[in-house]
C-alpha cells in the first residue's frame, strides 16, 4: 500500500491540490507551501510542520480525510511514519556514530537522568513509531521529531550534543503537540 499525504487549498478538500507519496521538507518545491486547508491520508501517518525542512510547530494526522482549522496556511513541511505509531522504538547513544552506552526505550522518558543519561546523547537510531526528543527534563525546551527509519549519527551539528533530557513517542491519543 502506498503512504500518501494529499493537501488540499480550500476546505473539505476542493481546490488545487497536491498528493505527497515521500516526506517533503519544503512544500514550495511543489507548489504548496502554506496553502492547505483540508487534507486526506492514506496509509501510515503523516507529521506536518509549520516551518520548512521539519522545524516549527507540528502535529500528525493518521488515515482519513480532514480539514485543519489549527493549521491551515501553516503547513510548510511533512514527514510520513513508515510502519505507523503503535509501536514506538529508540535506540539512544552516548556517543556519536552510535558508540558508548546506549539505552533502547519503547516509552516515554520524561526523564533521561534514571537511565544515566541526562545531556549525554550524541547520537540516535528511531527503530518505529516516531519521537520527540526535548532538550528539558519534563517534555520541556527546544523539540527534535524523528521518525522510524531515522539515523543520526552524529548530534553535533544540528546543535543537539548533550542536550537531550527526555524523550517521548507520539501516540494516535494526541491531535498536535
Amino acid at each position: 500500500m502506498s503512504n500518501i499525504l494529499e493537501l488540499f487549498s480550500e476546505p473539505n478538500l476542493k481546490g488545487d491540490s497536491v498528493k505527497l507519496k515521500a516526506d517533503s521538507g519544503d512544500l514550495s518545491s511543489v507548489g504548496f507551501l502554506k496553502r492547505a486547508q483540508s487534507l486526506r491520508v492514506v496509509g501510515d501517518p503523516w507529521i506536518v510542520f509549520t516551518g520548512t525542512q521539519y522545524q516549527g510547530e507540528f502535529t500528525h494526522y493518521k488515515e482519513g480525510s480532514c480539514n485543519i482549522p489549527g493549521f491551515a496556511n501553516e503547513i510548510s513541511s511533512a514527514r510520513v511514519v513508515p510502519g505507523g505509531l503503535l509501536t514506538p522504538k529508540i535506540t539512544l547513544y552516548e556517543h556519536i556514530n552510535y558508540g558508548g552506552r546506549a539505552v533502547t526505550l519503547e516509552k516515554a522518558a520524561e526523564s533521561l537522568k534514571s537511565y544515566g543519561f541526562d545531556d549525554m546523547i550524541s547520537s540516535h537510531k528511531t527503530e518505529s513509531g516516531a519521537w520527540i526528543l526535548y532538550d528539558g527534563e519534563h517534555y520541556r525546551g527546544s523539540r527534535m521529531v524523528t521518525v522510524a527509519g531515522d539515523r543520526v549519527p552524529n548530534y553535533v551539528p544540528l546543535g543537539w550534543n548533550d542536550r537531550v533530557s527526555s524523550v517521548r513517542p507520539i501516540t494516535d491519543t494526541w491531535d498536535s503537540i
